[in-house]
């Protein structure tokens, strides 16, 4: 589906575009409820800075954030991942990024949805274990051949 405004395209059963967040398509009213469909959910505002609230269902810890900082700053224009590169700060800063990471991935960067963004979040969490985890058993392994060496 097509954009009226900007011209963008989005999901077929977004409501709101992806990238201006105006309205796809006016339906007209009725004066009825239709229970089926519920309520038309608020406007996406991610990307639009600090006045971009994160939705209550967003609260939580990022773990990609906390596993691969500064590659998960750059990949969700959130710069002050570059902290960690600084010694000391870094400690702190992953413990940052874990616990605020959501809510500066929301404000920094335009996602189609919170569905999109928990699929994309979960997907940086995925890959930040799995390096964690090869970089600890590569730890073991030099540990190990180290001793053996001894």
């Amino acid at each position: 589906m097509y954009c009226m405004h900007c011209g963008d395209s989005n999901d077929a059963d977004a409501q709101f575009c992806y990238h201006c967040g105006k309205p796809l398509a006016v339906k007209q009213q009725t004066g009825q409820l239709d229970v089926k469909q519920g309520f038309v959910s608020p406007k996406n505002n991610s990307g639009q800075g600090k006045q971009a609230a994160l939705p209550p269902q967003l609260y939580g810890w990022n773990w990609g954030a906390f596993f691969l900082p500064w590659i998960w700053g750059i990949g969700n224009n959130t710069l002050i991942a570059f902290l960690t590169w600084i010694p000391l700060v870094n400690f702190v800063m992953i413990f940052m990024l874990g616990a605020k990471g959501n809510e500066w991935a929301w404000q920094n960067k335009r996602w189609k949805s919170i569905e999109h963004f928990k699929k994309v979040q979960k997907l940086w969490a995925a890959w930040g274990f799995a390096l964690f985890i090869l970089g600890m058993l590569f730890l073991f392994i030099v540990i190990i051949a180290a001793i053996k060496t001894y």
